[in-house]
């Protein structure tokens, strides 16, 4: 009789969203949210997402909540405040979350500094940058509306050769799907720049030493089927070889 082998799935922790909804009977009630296609990028890879309200006890504490997982996503969701890294705000800023910017860099640094593996994707990509130290283009230049109108939209990236990413999309070039009108500047040290749109935004950053540190400034999540999963497989697959290796 052959026994299925059972492998335990890779905890990916996640730090939700505060926003104000209404449904139901509720009316503009404060409520913590996951986009589904975060969900399902890390489901098809095999991984388990474990999801964190943010809390000061998350912000002070991140140690504890990387014991119970085994890689970070860092999400996207609106402007991480200025005043998180010490700016005042452009007047273009969108209104954001304090303790999400304080609760997601405390465990970005922790991340980091375990080695746990990291996948960062538009504003995760930004507070993985200032966690090292880097700074943020509040609004970029862009004239042409080549990286967020009303709606997503579609670019090309140039990956680098031979980077985490262009193994991850399969390619040195992809088309993907946009929506911010913030970036990077300066790039923290440490990382190196592995993908820049036509335009000369940074697109995606490494950590190189990292067991698995990529971040990217587009949102995969919204075009799985088009290139969008091959992060979060890479992301579930360098999580099980670290284990490994590991073990």
């Amino acid at each position: 009789m052959h026994m299925r082998e059972i492998r335990s799935p890779v905890r990916v922790g996640i730090v939700l969203d505060p926003r104000v909804a209404s449904f139901g009977a509720w009316r503009d009630v404060d409520v913590n949210l996951l986009w589904a296609g975060y969900v399902e990028g890390i489901d098809a890879a095999g991984g388990l997402p474990v999801t964190f309200p943010p809390t000061q006890a998350l912000a002070d504490n991140p140690e504890a909540a990387l014991g119970a997982i085994d890689a970070l996503l860092l999400t996207g969701g609106p402007d991480i405040q200025a005043s998180s890294y010490g700016e005042d705000p452009h007047p273009l800023s969108e209104p954001g979350s304090e303790l999400r910017d304080e609760a997601e860099l405390a465990l970005a640094r922790a991340a980091l500094a375990a080695d746990a593996p990291i996948l960062g994707i538009c504003r995760g990509m930004q507070i993985l940058n200032i966690a090292m130290g880097g700074g943020i283009d509040q609004h970029i230049d862009d004239p042409d509306a080549a990286h967020r109108s009303d709606d997503f939209v579609s670019h090309l990236v140039q990956a680098r050769e031979g980077s985490m990413l262009a193994r991850a999309i399969g390619s040195n070039e992809v088309a993907v799907r946009s929506f911010h009108h913030q970036g990077l500047d300066p790039v923290a040290d440490g990382m190196n720049v592995v993908a820049k749109s036509p335009d000369g935004v940074v697109e995606a950053v490494e950590v190189p030493g990292h067991s698995f540190c990529l971040a990217v400034l587009w949102h995969p999540e919204q075009d799985l089927g088009h290139g969008g999963q091959g992060l979060f497989d890479a992301l579930v697959q360098a999580t099980r070889e670290r284990a490994g290796a590991l073990a």
